[in-house]
């Protein structure tokens, strides 16, 4: 029964593509579902891309071996989200479809293309982990392996995506959003009538130092204040006073989830040992034992509308980049030709990832530092009015990117280090390069 329902979902998600399909009339259907969205769809398709697989999952599974400190990530996220509220008035006066765009704006053709080229780089990481997260859910609700969870989910990610585009995304996510909560409050109010022994990590602790909660805020909440994916929900709205209303619900909205997440994985904690899960997330292991039939098969499907949600969200917005690269302006009536290629590329090559990659959680960190250690600063300078170079942005982007990722491979404290230093090296690029480049 339960496979006849996941395969009628995944069915009902493509019908809806199609549908979408029918209603592209051009490039601004496409791209930015036509700039109509009011408050409902923007909130519901901004919460519902924040909360994939890999915010839900990551969270809980942080809070099981981290107590407390499984609330950082929301908690930063609400925190990003919180600085940008200040910023909207730049967002609400653009006219471009994306990132780059803003970005060749402030510095020209040379650095549109080349964050073009490195964010869906890093985007791939992202989007593995969403198809990682559906796998899984795949591999519980059926009798299919988790390789051919990868492969169907990510074929339907990009069937979906390739048809409707923006227009499809937006429509879906409200929809998808109220599956994510409902499965989640119902799992936190089951579990919360029951006692839970084992006193829990504080939120600062020998797991999860002053340090650790820095490199967050730069390499995390810094993607909510400059993040391709929460840009590309926020072109989408029809005017400012939309894109405020839903950056304040988002607010609202994350704040208690972060909390919620956490006390999911400490009562994981609590009830599992490291040897029951394995490999496991302790999310699957609570639904798989404690929870109700009921309760657990709104939790898988919660937590499938949040990989879906998020999943075509990073798909499109990796491709739509791309094309930027052999398409300067995505008003080019070609620009969806190509786009929909890459979406096919960009999809197939994030499946590779997802069947070599073995955690959600690092493959989607990993992505954020070296997308933040290339672009927040280059954005925010720019957004603040300040000249710089070209060639100044361009070295900058290179270096920071570069740190980060090293900071990511090498881990730890020295790691974290790195990962700090990437900022540094970024800032006194822009700065010292401007006057001597």
């Amino acid at each position: 029964m339960n496979e006849v329902i996941l395969f009628f979902y995944f069915f009902i998600v493509i019908v809806v593509g199609i549908l979408s399909f029918k209603k592209i009339k051009n490039e601004k259907d496409f791209f930015i579902a036509g700039k109509r969205a009011g408050t409902l769809q923007v909130t519901g398709s901004l919460l519902a891309s924040i909360l994939g697989s890999s915010a839900i999952i990551g969270s809980i599974d942080f809070a099981y071996t981290s107590g407390w400190a499984g609330s950082s990530l929301m908690f930063c996220a609400a925190f990003g989200l919180s600085i940008l509220y200040f910023f909207t008035g730049y967002i609400k006066n653009f006219t471009g479809y994306n990132l780059p765009n803003m970005l060749g704006n402030f510095y020209g053709e040379e650095v549109q293309k080349i964050s073009s080229i490195i964010i869906p780089i890093a985007w791939l990481g992202i989007i593995a982990s969403q198809i990682m997260g559906a796998a899984k859910i795949v591999t519980i609700l059926s009798s299919l392996t988790y390789i051919q969870g990868v492969w169907i989910s990510g074929i339907v990610f990009i069937f979906y995506t390739i048809l409707g585009g923006q227009l499809s995304i937006i429509k879906t996510d409200f929809i998808q959003l109220l599956f994510i909560l409902f499965g989640i409050l119902l799992t936190f109010s089951y579990i919360s009538f029951e006692p839970i022994s084992k006193e829990a990590l504080p939120f600062i602790n020998e797991k999860f130092n002053y340090l650790d909660l820095i490199v967050m805020i730069l390499t995390y909440s810094t993607t909510y204040l400059v993040g391709p994916d929460i840009y590309s929900r926020l072109f989408c709205a029809k005017d400012e006073k939309v894109i405020k209303n839903s950056l304040m619900i988002s607010i609202l909205v994350l704040v208690p989830l972060a909390l919620i997440f956490a006390k999911i994985g400490i009562y994981g904690s609590a009830i599992f040992s490291i040897s029951d899960i394995g490999k496991e997330s302790v999310l699957f292991m609570i639904a798989k034992n404690k929870l109700p039939k009921f309760i657990a098969f709104s939790l898988y499907f919660g937590i499938l509308s949040a990989v879906i949600s998020s999943a075509d969200t990073t798909l499109l917005t990796a491709s739509s980049l791309a094309t930027q690269v052999f398409i300067k302006d995505l008003e080019n009536k070609k620009s969806i030709f190509f786009t929909r290629i890459l979406i096919v590329f960009f999809g197939l090559f994030s499946i590779l990832i997802a069947i070599k990659m073995k955690y959600i959680l690092s493959t989607l960190l990993m992505a954020l530092a070296i997308y933040s250690g290339a672009f927040i600063l280059p954005v925010i300078v720019g957004m603040l009015g300040f000249k710089i170079k070209k060639e100044a942005v361009i070295t900058a982007i290179i270096l920071g990117g570069i740190t980060a990722l090293i900071g990511k491979i090498i881990g730890k404290d020295i790691g974290n280090f790195i990962s700090i230093f990437a900022f540094i090296v970024n800032g006194l690029t822009l700065y010292f390069g401007n006057k001597i480049l």
